[in-house]
C-alpha cells in the first residue's frame, strides 16, 4: 500500500495509546471519533480524514496518537525492502527531517535489527529520536503548552508478514496539557486524573470534591470535563509541522471545540498544606479555570459536603512510596473512610490506594475496583456508593 495524503472521502487509521488500566475509558471516548478496535496498550480507530487532529484535541485519556501511514505485506527481508520503497513519507517529513524510534517484531521472520537497518536506509531515517515515543520532557516547559518543533518520529511494527509504518502526530505526550507547571506530593498525570474521574462515573453534571487536592489536577480535569473543554486546546502538536497539515481545517476544529463549551458544575478542593493550595491555584489560573473552582485550606477531619449532593468525592491520599511509610498512613485512611461514610451519604467516593491494608482501612462495604498505573506504581481505584 503506497502512502499518500488522503483525499476527500478516504479514511484515516490511527493507534492511540493510554496508561495501563484506562484502555476501556479510552475506547469509550474514541467511539465518538470513529470505528474502534481494542488492542494491547490502547485502541485502533478508523475515521474520517483529520482523525489524528481530532484525537489529539479531544481525547482526555490518550497518551499518544500514531497515524498509520502504510501497511505492506512481505515474507522476507528482501520483500520488505522492495515493499518499503513504495512508502512515501514526504507528506509528514517536516523541515527537521525524520527519525526512526520504535521498531517491534512479533512472530516475524525478519529480526528487529534487520528491520531497523532496512527502514533507515530505504526511508532515509536517522537511527534515534530526541524524544522517544515513551517519554516526555518532564515538568516545567518554558512556554506552557507550546513545544518546540522536532523531527518527525516514525515507528515500524512487524507482525507475521505484515509491516506497518506509523508517524507520531502528538509530539510531547498528551498528558502535557500545558497548565501543570508545578506539582506537589504524589502527583498524578493529567490523563490518569481524567481517566479516574470517568471510571468513577463522573460526567460533569454533579458536584465534585477533592479533599486532598495537592496540585489540583483532579479539580482542573473535572472542570474541563464538566465544561466539555477539549484538553488539547492549549498546546501544540507534532502534526502541525507536517507539510500535509491542513491548517484551515485545524483552526475550524479548534473553533468548534471552543463553541461547544458550557458552564461547569460546582467544584471544590481543599488541602491542609498551604503550599499545595498555592500550587493548585496557580495551575488553575494557567488552565483558565481559576474562577471556576473553590479552594480552601481544610483538614480532612473537618470535611463536610460544600453543597447538597449527590456528587463525587475523589481523593489521591499519600501512599507511602513517595511521601511517607504506608504503616503511618492507616489512621489517615481510617479517618477519610469514616468521614465519607458518615457525612457524604448519597454521594459516591473514588479513592486511589496502593495496597490492600490501606484499602481495608477505608472500610468501604462493597466498592468496585479498577486497577490503574501511576508512574509505575500499581494502584487500586475504589469506587463506592455512600
Amino acid at each position: 500500500m503506497q502512502s499518500r495524503v488522503p483525499r476527500s472521502g478516504q479514511k484515516e487509521l490511527v493507534f492511540i495509546s493510554t496508561t495501563p488500566g484506562l484502555e476501556g475509558v479510552l475506547a469509550m471516548e474514541a467511539r465518538a471519533l470513529g470505528e474502534v478496535t481494542p488492542l494491547p496498550g490502547g485502541v485502533e480507530v478508523r475515521g474520517a480524514v483529520g482523525l489524528h487532529r481530532r484525537a489529539n484535541l479531544h481525547l482526555r485519556t490518550a497518551s499518544r496518537v500514531l497515524l498509520r501511514v502504510a501497511t505492506v505485506p512481505a515474507d522476507s527481508l528482501r520483500a520488505f525492502d522492495a515493499a518499503l520503497r513504495s512508502v512515501d513519507l514526504s507528506p509528514y517529513r517536516g523541515r527537521l527531517g525524520a527519525v526512526l524510534a520504535g521498531v517491534d517484531a512479533v512472530r516475524s521472520r525478519v529480526t528487529r535489527r534487520d528491520l531497523e537497518t532496512v527502514a533507515r536506509k530505504v526511508l532515509g531515517l536517522e537511527p534515534t529520536s530526541p524524544l522517544p515515543l515513551g517519554e516526555g520532557r518532564g515538568e516545567g516547559a518554558a512556554s506552557p503548552g507550546l513545544f518546540p518543533p522536532t523531527p518527525t518520529v516514525v515507528s515500524l511494527r512487524a507482525e507475521g508478514t505484515t509491516f506497518t509504518v506509523s508517524v507520531d502526530t502528538s509530539g510531547e505526550l498528551l498528558y502535557r496539557r500545558g497548565y501543570r507547571q508545578e506539582v506537589s506530593r504524589a502527583p498524578l498525570r493529567e490523563t490518569l486524573a481524567a481517566g479516574v474521574l470517568q471510571l468513577a462515573g463522573y460526567t460533569g453534571t454533579e458536584p465534585l470534591v477533592d479533599p486532598m487536592c495537592g496540585s489540583g489536577t483532579f479539580l482542573i480535569e473535572g472542570v474541563w470535563l464538566s465544561m466539555r473543554h477539549a484538553p488539547g486546546l492549549g498546546r501544540t502538536f507534532a502534526f502541525e509541522s507536517f507539510p500535509s497539515h491542513d491548517a484551515q481545517a485545524w483552526e475550524s476544529e479548534r473553533a468548534q471545540a471552543r463553541e461547544a463549551e458550557r458552564p461547569c458544575a460546582p467544584i471544590f478542593g481543599s488541602d491542609l498544606n498551604a503550599g499545595s493550595l498555592g500550587t493548585a491555584r496557580r495551575n488553575a489560573r494557567r488552565a483558565g479555570v481559576g474562577d471556576k473552582l473553590t479552594l480552601e485550606r481544610r483538614d480532612v477531619a473537618t470535611l463536610v459536603p460544600p453543597v447538597p449532593g449527590p456528587g463525587l468525592v475523589v481523593a489521591n491520599p499519600p501512599y507511602g512510596k513517595r511521601v511517607g511509610e504506608a504503616a503511618d498512613l492507616l489512621g489517615l485512611y481510617r479517618m477519610l473512610g469514616d468521614v465519607l461514610r458518615s457525612r457524604f451519604r448519597g454521594w459516591r467516593a473514588a479513592v486511589l490506594v496502593p495496597e490492600e491494608t490501606l484499602a481495608r482501612a477505608l472500610d468501604f462495604p462493597s466498592p468496585s475496583v479498577h486497577i490503574v498505573d501511576n508512574g509505575g506504581i500499581r494502584l487500586e481505584l475504589l469506587v463506592q456508593q455512600l
